[in-house]
């Protein structure tokens, strides 16, 4: 209850809605807080039932709650509207080190890493404040030579004991797989700019640096031939990619929607410059949320509806296919885009790695407290997929990242109507193969299985047959 209330106020503030529309939708907000807050209750109820009815010296009782929460979060994930907004994994959002893990296992591996510690760390105050004649009565002479990895009172079924040496526990098992995992992202980011042989710079960037331009909206201007005549000083100063922020301007009218590609291929086909522009279409009877680019030829290649709508702010939009659209550019290979929220949902960035995407065009609009921790969670689809991104917002951060996620050029853009970034060419046209790029979220879906899996062991330990649940306690 009280984290649905926390939800509540949280999304009122971070998401800016005023005071009419909180009235109408406090209580869809407060459902959706109770939702979620229900779903991350189901690990600790599992892992309640599972102190008492597994091993309390075997391996599963402390993977039951790692498995289980980060089931539960890759469901959140792929079914919730708000995306990875609410996943826990990004409490070590500022540990880049570790954020490199979702090249490897997605979001998923950094859960599990996160909810494992906590039955890890369970263990060692129990560890700590169990006495040896709580579990076994035998000489002192050979507890001396061996050590329970798991030690419970004596109300839980027990087993065997193991005679693994003493520092083989769950606490070393522990540091020794975040010791790979810190080591896995320090090697990736010690290596993503400068290669790991040292070389001359001329042969680390032989080619030029090249400069890319956002267009950006402001509150007190809607005219769009503003907008235009900002995009046509920007390819005329030299700038190959001119993005527009999202939904730069009202279009009401065929006539306008005409008028404004027709103004955009102009310059695209003038200055030989690749151009993403948006606007909210009026035109017909259904609004869309929408983002266009022409090539540096003055073809149109991407012709975007938003898919991910932001719940409650765009209930009036109708959304897209949930397909990414991508062109072949001659200086970049492919390039890809979408818009502001579309980089929140994994299942829609994801198809970019099965398109081979080097560059990711990102148009949009933030505010307040949201610019910031927005800006670093959208780029993690750059680290779990291999693609450069290139973003444009109003009210909030824009600029140029790698493929391993780290800013190349950046600035927050708050009170100016444009700015320019410059980058080494070969950084936006090189992708960077990753293991999530093959396999996705397989390890969150496998813990999401694992939930029936253990759903049935702990119902087995609970009614059946002693003999079967003698062989489980003895396997777990």
């Amino acid at each position: 209850m009280m984290n649905s209330i926390g939800f509540l106020l949280a999304y009122l503030e971070s998401f800016n809605l005023g005071a009419k529309m909180a009235k109408v939708y406090a209580g869809v907000i407060y459902g959706m807080g109770l939702v979620i807050g229900f779903a991350l209750l189901i690990p600790y109820i599992f892992d309640r039932i599972a102190q008492h009815r597994l091993s309390s010296d075997g391996w599963a009782r402390v993977m039951v709650f790692p498995c289980i929460w980060t089931g539960m979060s890759t469901i959140l994930l792929f079914a919730s509207p708000l995306g990875d907004i609410v996943d826990y994994a990004f409490t070590f959002l500022n540990y880049d080190e570790i954020m490199q893990f979702t090249s490897f296992a997605g979001l998923g591996g950094i859960n599990f890493m996160l909810a494992w510690w906590g039955t890890v760390g369970c263990d060692l105050i129990s560890h700590r404040n169990s006495k040896p004649s709580t579990i076994d009565n035998r000489s002192s002479t050979e507890d001396n030579n061996s050590d329970i990895i798991l030690k419970m009172p004596p109300t839980h079924p027990t087993r065997k004991l193991s005679t693994l040496p003493t520092f083989i526990n769950s606490f070393s098992i522990y540091l020794f797989v975040l010791f790979l995992v810190l080591s896995y992202g320090s090697v990736r980011l010690s290596t993503n700019y400068v290669p790991f042989y040292q070389q001359k710079i001329e042969s680390t960037f032989p080619e030029e640096l090249i400069n890319v331009g956002c267009v950006l909206r402001q509150e007190n201007i809607l005219e769009v031939n503003y907008y235009v005549e900002l995009t046509r000083e920007l390819a005329a100063s030299g700038n190959k990619i001119i993005l527009w922020s999202e939904g730069l301007s009202d279009i009401n009218s065929a006539e306008n929607l005409t008028l404004l590609y027709n103004s955009i291929q102009n310059i695209s086909t003038s200055y030989g410059a690749i151009i993403g522009f948006t606007y909210i279409d009026y035109t017909t009877q259904n609004s869309y949320n929408k983002q266009v680019v022409f090539d540096n030829k003055g073809a149109m290649v991407v012709n975007y509806n938003k898919t991910h709508l932001v719940p409650v702010l765009e209930n009036d939009f109708v959304k897209g296919d949930d397909k990414l659209q991508t062109f072949q550019s001659e200086v970049f290979g492919n390039v890809g885009a979408a818009i502001c929220y579309d980089f929140n949902f994994p299942i829609l960035i994801g198809q970019a790695s099965s398109k081979n995407v080097n560059l990711m065009l990102d148009s949009g609009n933030t505010w307040g407290i949201v610019a910031v921790p927005k800006a670093r969670i959208n780029i993690i689809r750059s680290i779990e997929n291999g693609f450069a991104t290139f973003r444009c917002y109003s009210y909030g951060i824009s600029g140029v990242w790698n493929q391993f996620g780290q800013p190349l050029h950046y600035a927050p853009t708050v009170n100016t109507p444009k700015t320019s970034f410059q980058v080494p060419i070969s950084m936006l046209k090189n992708r960077v193969k990753t293991v999530y790029s093959v396999f996705g979220e397989t390890l969150g879906w496998i813990c999401v299985g694992s939930i029936g899996i253990i759903t049935i062991l702990l119902v087995i330990m609970e009614i059946g047959g002693q003999k079967l649940r003698d062989k489980i306690n003895n396997w777990t």
